[in-house]
């Protein structure tokens, strides 16, 4: 049977019922979110609550065909109440509402009675609605506390007037799911917001269905929606035939021992036509196909974090050529999704990511194509920070560290480096950056005797700073040496390699990339003197590892209005690994095209680079 006819099922049992039933809601945008529709079984009650937890959560659906009663009901208790107070409050909940439905009857007969003349209602009395826990078709004492039965909800049932429910304890539970406000035809639509508690998602079963057919109900003025099933998965991707279509998430939330109550969400808006090609789609032709054996492919890219991104500066003086609906997240990370998912990347370093897009989309999108990853902040007071995700079907994370430079300077070999630097204001200036260096330790699964150290970063920007600049660069080259060295020690029989990726604010001309490609940065290299206030004296700095840059020195990495150059780099160990394949840039027509970067077709003002390597070793 498959998932989707399993949740198709659940979900029309509920609809038969709710044709003679109706379930009574209200679905409402607010602040551009849908507010989800629960579906519940008639015959479950849902328990969620975490040992050592003052209060629990109670959840179920009560009908009463009779009386036209269809209603949901949520209590939040103490797991120290007896299980006798906590029936009264059933008792009293539900008899409310037996009673309002009486009392409306009775109001409905007295006016037909009337001959259409005003009655007041008949005094209904609040009926008494027995509930009672049975357990192995025993009452349950009700003097116990709840959290006895909290304990052991083995063969528990509960009864609820002529109703009897069974029992599920921290069943999978969806309690919060939205959708995008921004969909378009041939980019991955996927929840902008999926709040659950003891879910597995790849177990979990999503419908996605489409409607643009609206019609009002002449007997009750309701609004009804005809809906058309088009795809399932966590991910869709709307083709141009949805575009002027709303669309709606139906999930089925499993776990290995329990299903939960069917969810419902409905877009804010409607899918619309995509910006066209965009050029990261041509370079998608170089990495068509997923690479095996020894070789494995790499992306570097800083994507513009949103905090950058969405300001009255960024749009009136930053990128004033870009069209704002292009600058904001909900567009642009459509965009960064679809082009890092065609390049069937094995590892990819990202910078300016910001900690919500990380947590509900890059991870929870990528994870869907099994992969994994890490991420940290830029200090506590910044809400970007770098993220290194995998192919986890060909790596396994050995270890994971990152620091934030300005906090650790007197740290083995740098410590060296920083106590020559006399210049006071240097070293303040140093030390008010919350440039961070991120390593990740990886192995792979197909040369198990392969790791790989990979240090990921993103250094100082401001024009005036290259020696604020080369010293990060410096502590982060040897930062993630020391990393591989106590791997070697863990791992004496293994080969270890080093990358170095990121966003280094520097040009090829500048001290940087001569001091990862030659070793050695001299006393009177010009870098030292980017500032003459904070210039740094009689300091040399020099390394012995073989390094490279896999896609060479592009012309552009970055590409705005007022700056256009190379920046971005992926420094690799040439003892142990060689390029197979760069992935060539854009031309500069298409980085023109729309003046410059980010664009409609570019969401951000950096390019990605991106190259295969392969172990030599």
């Amino acid at each position: 049977m498959s998932g989707s006819f399993l949740l198709k099922w659940h979900i029309r049992k509920e609809y038969i019922t709710s044709l003679l039933l109706p379930l009574k809601f209200t679905q409402q945008c607010r602040f551009n979110h849908c507010q989800p529709r629960l579906i519940f079984k008639m015959n479950e009650v849902f328990l969620r609550y975490e040992k050592g937890n003052d209060t629990f959560d109670v959840s179920f659906r009560y009908v009463n065909p009779d009386l036209n009663v269809d209603r949901q009901f949520n209590f939040t208790r103490k797991s120290t109440e007896t299980i006798s107070n906590f029936l009264k409050r059933i008792n009293a909940n539900v008899g409310k509402i037996i009673s309002n439905k009486q009392a409306r009857k009775l109001k409905k007969k007295a006016k037909a009675a009337s001959a259409g003349i005003e009655v007041v209602s008949l005094p209904v009395e609040e009926q008494e609605v027995k509930a009672l826990f049975l357990q192995n078709d025993e009452p349950i004492n009700e003097e116990l506390s709840c959290e006895t039965i909290l304990q052991n909800t083995e063969n528990l049932t509960l009864v609820v007037g002529n109703m009897i429910y069974s029992i599920k304890l921290n069943a999978p539970w969806i309690s919060d799911l939205a959708l995008p406000s921004s969909m378009l035809a041939g980019f991955p639509v996927y929840p902008s917001k999926l709040e659950c508690m003891h879910m597995n998602k790849e177990k979990s079963i999503f419908i996605w269905s489409k409607s643009n057919v609206i019609h009002q109900e002449k007997h009750s003025g309701k609004i009804v929606k005809e809906w058309q099933d088009v795809g399932k998965g966590f991910v869709y991707l709307p083709t141009t035939s949805d575009i002027g279509y709303k669309l709606k998430l139906s999930c089925l939330p499993i776990n290995e021992k329990y299903s939960g109550p069917v969810i419902e969400a409905e877009s804010p808006s409607v899918v619309e036509a995509g910006p066209g090609h965009c050029p990261f789609e041509t370079r998608h032709a170089f990495t068509a196909t997923k690479l095996s054996g020894k070789s494995f492919r790499i992306v570097s890219y800083n994507i513009l974090a949103d905090t950058y991104a969405d300001s009255d500066y960024s749009r009136e003086s930053l990128f004033p050529y870009c069209p704002p609906y292009a600058l904001a997240i909900d567009y642009r990370k459509q965009l960064i999704l679809k082009e890092l998912l065609g390049y069937n990347s094995d590892i990819i370093c990202l910078q300016e990511v910001d900690a919500k897009v990380y947590s509900m989309d890059l991870l929870p999108f990528l994870s869907t194509y099994k992969y994994d990853g890490v991420y940290n902040k830029k200090g506590c007071q910044v809400s970007e920070g770098l993220a290194t995700l995998f192919n986890a079907e060909r790596f396994e994370n050995l270890y994971f560290e990152f620091t934030l430079i300005s906090e650790n300077v007197h740290v083995d070999v740098f410590n060296d480096v920083w106590s020559k630097i006399k210049n006071d204001k240097f070293k303040e200036r140093f030390l008010e950056r919350n440039t961070t260096v991120q390593v990740t330790v990886l192995q792979s699964k197909e040369n198990p005797s392969e790791i790989i150290v990979i240090g990921n970063t993103h250094l100082y920007f401001h024009p005036d700073a290259d020696h604020i600049r080369l010293l990060q660069a410096f502590y982060a080259l040897i930062y993630t040496r020391s990393v591989a060295e106590s791997i070697k020690k863990k791992y004496p029989s293994k080969n270890v390699s080093i990358i170095l990726c990121g966003d280094f604010n520097s040009s090829p001309q500048d001290g940087i990339y001569h001091l990862m490609t030659q070793n050695h940065i001299p006393e009177n290299h010009k870098d030292w003197c980017a500032n003459p206030e904070e210039a740094v004296q009689s300091v040399s700095l020099s390394h012995d590892l073989e390094l490279a840059s896999a896609c060479g020195t592009p012309q552009y990495t970055n590409y705005t209005v007022e700056f256009a150059d190379c920046l971005d780099y992926i420094f690799y160990q040439t003892n142990s690994l060689k390029v197979a394949q760069i992935v060539p840039m854009p031309s500069i027509e298409e980085l023109q095209l729309h003046s410059a970067l980010p664009s409609v077709v570019f969401p951000s003002d950096h390019i990605s680079i991106c190259a295969d390597l392969k172990w030599i070793i």
